[in-house]
C-alpha cells in the first residue's frame, strides 16, 4: 500500500505540470443524443410490393440540422425519413437494411441497423402469357398472390408483337459459384422477345438485340432444355434455324449465336416447333419439319457448327403444328395438317456409336378421326404413360400412341371443361424426372384458369387444384420452379 502512494506521489508533480503546459483554446460543445425508435431488428420484404417504414427520432436538435439517410450496403435507397420504396430485385449481398441521422453540422452519425430479408414471389408458380401482350404470374409462394402484369410491373414497360409462348430453363450459374439459377423466356413474334431474370423477372436482355446485324423475328425457342445442353435453338419467321451456345463457364449472357445453320442447298423452312431428342446432353440432337421440302430434318444441337440434315426418304406435306415427346427420349411425335386432314406420325432415331450420329425414320403415321383435332388444338406427351393429350375446344382426349395402326380407337374422350383448353403441358423439372404434374389453361370470355388436373386416364380429369382469375386468353403458360 504505501510503494502505491509513493507511486502516485511521484506522478503527481509530472502531471500537474502537463496542465500547466497545454495552453490550447478548446470549444466544449455538448454532444446531442438522437434516438430512433419504431423500427424492429429485421424485416421481410417481398419484391414489387411497396415498403413504407416510419421511424421515431428523438432528439433536440432542430429538424433543419438533421439528414436522413436509407441504405443497403453502399446502395442508396431514400434520403429521407419515411422510407418509401419497392425492392426490384433481391439484394446480391447480406448487407443489413440501415436507417441513419445525421448531424448535419457535427457530421456525426447514429445508425440503425436492420436484419434484411428480400423474397421474390416468383420463386415458383406459373408464368403465364395473355392474348392481351400481357405476362402474368401466379405465384405459389406465402399468399399465393396472382400478378396480372408481372412484367409491366418488373420492368415499367410494355410487351411489343403478339404474344407466342413463354417457357422457363435453369442453368448452373458458372459466375455465382455454380448456383442453380432460372430464365423466362417469352417470345413475342412482330416484337421484342425478352429474357427474364428468374428471380426478379427484370428483363436481361432482347434476343433480337444478341443478333449481329439483321435479326429475324423470332417464332419459337427450345428454351426448355438450354441448362442441360448449353444449346438454345431459336426459329426465325424464314423459316431458318439460329442456335445460341454458351459454355459451362459463365452465364446465358455469354452465349452467342451462329446464324443460320447450313442446310440443303434448296434451302429449307423449318417449322416453328421442334423436338429435342437423345438420351442425355452429350448425344443431344433436334428435329422438325422441313415444309418447303416435306421432310422432317435433323441438326445436332451442341455444336458450334451443325447442319440441317433431311431424315429418311418418307415425303412429309403439310404444316406442322406439334411435335414433342417424353424428356430425353430417342423418339418423338408430330401432328402435321395436309389438305384439310390431320395426321400423326411416329419418327424414330437411332445413335450410332460407330459413325457417331444420328438417324431416324418415320416408323408409323396414320391420319387422326374428324374431330380429335383442330387448327387451335394444343398437345403434350405423358412422361410416364404411353398417352398423348389433346385439348381441342373444351374437350380433352387422349391418344394411345401404342395403338397407332388403329387410331380410331386409339383416341380417348377424357373430359369436357368449362371453356376452352388453350394450352397444356407436363411440368418439367430436370431435378425430378419424370415430372408427374399435368396442368392445363381453360380460358373463356369472362377469364382464364390454371388447373393441375389427376394425368391417370381413369380420374377422367379431376380438377386436383386450381387458379382462377387470369385476365384474358391464356395462349401460353409454363411452370417455373
Amino acid at each position: 500500500m504505501k510503494k502505491t502512494i509513493l507511486y502516485m506521489a511521484a506522478l503527481a508533480p509530472l502531471a500537474f505540470a502537463s496542465c500547466l503546459s497545454d495552453e490550447g483554446n478548446y470549444d466544449y460543445t455538448e454532444l446531442q443524443e438522437v434516438e430512433i425508435t419504431g423500427l424492429g431488428d429485421n424485416i421481410r420484404c417481398v419484391l414489387l410490393e411497396q415498403q413504407d417504414i416510419t421511424p421515431t427520432v428523438t432528439t433536440t436538435l432542430p429538424d433543419s440540422r438533421l439528414e436522413y439517410v436509407w441504405r443497403v450496403g453502399a446502395d442508396t435507397l431514400a434520403r429521407q425519413k419515411t422510407l418509401d420504396y419497392t425492392f426490384k430485385k433481391v439484394p446480391g449481398s447480406n448487407a443489413p437494411l440501415t436507417f441513419e441521422v445525421i448531424d448535419k453540422q457535427t457530421r456525426v452519425r447514429y445508425t440503425k441497423n436492420i436484419a434484411l430479408t428480400v423474397v421474390s414471389p416468383f420463386t415458383t408458380g406459373y408464368a403465364v402469357l395473355t392474348d392481351a401482350g400481357k405476362l402474368a404470374f401466379q405465384s405459389f409462394e406465402s399468399g399465393e398472390k396472382l400478378y396480372q402484369d408481372a412484367y409491366q410491373e418488373a420492368n415499367e414497360e410494355a410487351l411489343t408483337g403478339t404474344p407466342r409462348s413463354v417457357k422457363s430453363f435453369g442453368f448452373n450459374d458458372a459466375s455465382n459459384s455454380y448456383v442453380r439459377a432460372t430464365r423466362l423466356c417469352v417470345v413475342m413474334e412482330g416484337g421484342k422477345s425478352p429474357e427474364l431474370d428468374g428471380m426478379s423477372l427484370a428483363r436481361t436482355n432482347f434476343y433480337e438485340d444478341e443478333f449481329h446485324g439483321d435479326a429475324p423475328a423470332i417464332a419459337y425457342n427450345s428454351a426448355q432444355f438450354y441448362g442441360s445442353d448449353y444449346a438454345f435453338n431459336v426459329v426465325g419467321t424464314d423459316g431458318k434455324v439460329y442456335v445460341k451456345f454458351c459454355s459451362s463457364t459463365g452465364t446465358p449472357d455469354d452465349g452467342y449465336f451462329e446464324y443460320p445453320l447450313e442446310t440443303q442447298e434448296a434451302g429449307c423452312k423449318v417449322a416453328p416447333c421442334i423436338a429435342r431428342l437423345g438420351a442425355s446432353s452429350y448425344d443431344c440432337y433436334y428435329t422438325s419439319l422441313d415444309e418447303q421440302n416435306h421432310h422432317f430434318v435433323l441438326w445436332m444441337g451442341n455444336r458450334t457448327s451443325s447442319v440441317i440434315e433431311p431424315m429418311g426418304d418418307t415425303s412429309v406435306p403439310g404444316t406442322l403444328l406439334w411435335m414433342g415427346n417424353k424428356p430425353y427420349q430417342a423418339n418423338a411425335y408430330a401432328v402435321v395438317k395436309s389438305e384439310g386432314k390431320y395426321y400423326l406420325y411416329e419418327v424414330k432415331y437411332e445413335y450410332s456409336y460407330v459413325t457417331y450420329s444420328m438417324e431416324g425414320s418415320v416408323t408409323n403415321y396414320g391420319e387422326l378421326p374428324a374431330g380429335a383435332v383442330n387448327d387451335q388444338s394444343c398437345f403434350a406427351a405423358s412422361q410416364d404413360t404411353p398417352y398423348l393429350f389433346v385439348g381441342t375446344g373444351s374437350q380433352l382426349k387422349a391418344i394411345n400412341l401404342g395403338n397407332l395402326n388403329d387410331l380410331a380407337s386409339a383416341v380417348i374422350d377424357v373430359h369436357t371443361y368449362d371453356g376452352d383448353i388453350t394450352d397444356m403441358h407436363f411440368d418439367y423439372d430436370v431435378n425430378n424426372l419424370p415430372t408427374t404434374e399435368f396442368s392445363i389453361a381453360v380460358s373463356r370470355a369472362a377469364g382464364s384458369s390454371i388447373m393441375q388436373i389427376d394425368p391417370t386416364i381413369v380420374e377422367h380429369g379431376a380438377i386436383l387444384k386450381r387458379y382462377d382469375g387470369i385476365q384474358g386468353r391464356i395462349v401460353s403458360f409454363c411452370r417455373k420452379y
